[in-house]
């Protein structure tokens, strides 16, 4: 629990802060019904069927915000196309219209019920400094401590390495990774469910290229700027499953393509 003293949609100083997992809105925000909001994306991650878990910051309140259907939950792959070629990527700014704050009280504090028939619209793409600050701003370095808060879902992690990438074939195609956080807690084995990073992943597979893990490892730790993003599943076998949505480092570790780019090239999604 925490003190939340600012409207989680515009970030107005509340007249009585109160103590909540979660955000609430202001008196003028509670009566507008829709909302604007400008994403700074960072992560898009597979679900069941075409859907898509979207996610990003909101750079008005400075808190993560997950967009989500009223019925059907999470979004479908056609959402986040910008035009017929080119999918959103990570720090992409994009606005969508919302209908309501619609958060759990336990971690996913981030749900926000979107308007589907406002079309999302691409604003622009953030410059490598100013990412660095995003990064620098919105990371944690211990993640164990920041997820005893129970306040969020979603996190960006400051990393110290990774140790460990490897694919499998069980049910679908599965990737999973071991990683050190800067305050030295050791994650292994935790799946990724990152388009991107799939899509990549699976490329390397089909062309053969058997040292691709020790190519990733390396890449990720020789960059100066390099962070996990992690998030929670929704409870499951009474737990929260730590989930890797996201491996982010400045320069781009994916050198600016998209998970669309990759399944182009391998005729269809991971």
């Amino acid at each position: 629990m925490q003190w939340q003293s600012n409207c989680v949609a515009c970030n107005t100083k509340l007249d009585n802060p109160i103590i909540s997992n979660v955000g609430i809105l202001c008196r003028e925000c509670s009566r507008q019904g829709l909302f604007r909001k400008r994403l700074i994306i960072t992560g898009i991650t597979r679900m069941k069927d075409d859907r898509v878990c979207v996610s990003g910051i909101d750079p008005e309140t400075w808190r993560f915000v997950r967009p989500v259907y009223p019925i059907g939950g999470y979004l479908t792959r056609d959402f986040i196309m910008i035009g017929t070629r080119r999918s959103v990527i990570h720090f992409d700014v994009v606005e969508m219209e919302f209908t309501n704050y619609k958060p759990d009280q336990i971690h996913h504090t981030e749900d926000w019920l979107i308007n589907e028939r406002f079309t999302p619209k691409y604003i622009g793409h953030y410059k490598e400094e100013n990412i660095i600050k995003i990064l620098r701003y919105m990371a944690v370095s211990n993640l164990e401590e920041a997820i005893v808060a129970q306040d969020s879902s979603l996190f960006i992690v400051d990393v110290k390495r990774m140790t460990r990438i490897w694919h499998e074939h069980y049910e679908k195609f599965k990737v999973r990774i071991n990683f050190e956080d800067k305050s030295g807690n050791l994650f292994e084995g935790i799946p990724a469910t990152d388009l991107l990073l799939l899509a990549k992943v699976r490329w390397c597979v089909e062309k053969k290229r058997i040292n691709y893990a020790q190519e990733m490892v390396r890449k990720f730790n020789g960059n100066q700027h390099k962070y996990i993003r992690i998030s929670l599943t929704r409870l499951f076998r009474c737990q929260y499953w730590k989930q890797v949505t996201g491996l982010i480092t400045v320069p781009d570790f994916f050198d600016g393509e998209s998970f669309a780019d990759y399944e182009r090239r391998l005729g269809g999604p991971a």
